[in-house]
């Protein structure tokens, strides 16, 4: 279409979210089974184009509230999105708060981090169970229990 698109996030092998002008989300979802052999596309109900460059001006107002957040040195290091790597510094984490509204998440990157570094098992809170699903297409033996909330 012309019209911009980004890869917001890395799911999993296969597995991506793409955030852009509705014309080239249209595009995509038209090409994708015949030309990349996907099995389903699915147009997710979004309030925004997170994790791109479309929201670039939202970036200074939450840098601006982190500012003058405090956050305290985690007693777990805090694995991040934008670089899959665990991090303690709260400077650090602040930055790479701001810095995920534009990134894509690497979620892929970061459960072969966590599987690589100790993982024993994973809790997923919340409706339905969409991270164990992709854990579990990352690696059949890691166990993840739901918890609904």
């Amino acid at each position: 279409s012309g019209e911009k698109i980004q890869i917001a996030n890395y799911l999993c092998n296969g597995n991506y979210a793409v955030s852009g002008s509705s014309k080239a989300c249209d595009v995509v979802a038209e090409i994708a089974k015949p030309e990349y052999k996907a099995r389903m596309t699915v147009k997710l109900a979004v309030a925004g184009a997170f994790h791109t460059d479309f929201m670039a001006p939202a970036v200074s107002a939450l840098e601006e509230v982190l500012a003058g957040v405090e956050i305290k040195k985690p007693r777990i290091p805090v694995i991040s999105n934008v670089d899959a790597k665990p991090h303690s510094d709260p400077e650090t984490i602040k930055k790479l708060l701001a810095t995920q509204v534009t990134s894509p998440v690497l979620w892929e990157n970061t459960m072969e981090s966590i599987l690589s570094n100790g993982f024993e098992r994973a809790v997923e809170l919340g409706p339905g169970k969409v991270t164990a699903g992709i854990l579990k297409r990352t690696d059949r033996s890691a166990e993840c229990t739901n918890v609904e909330v």
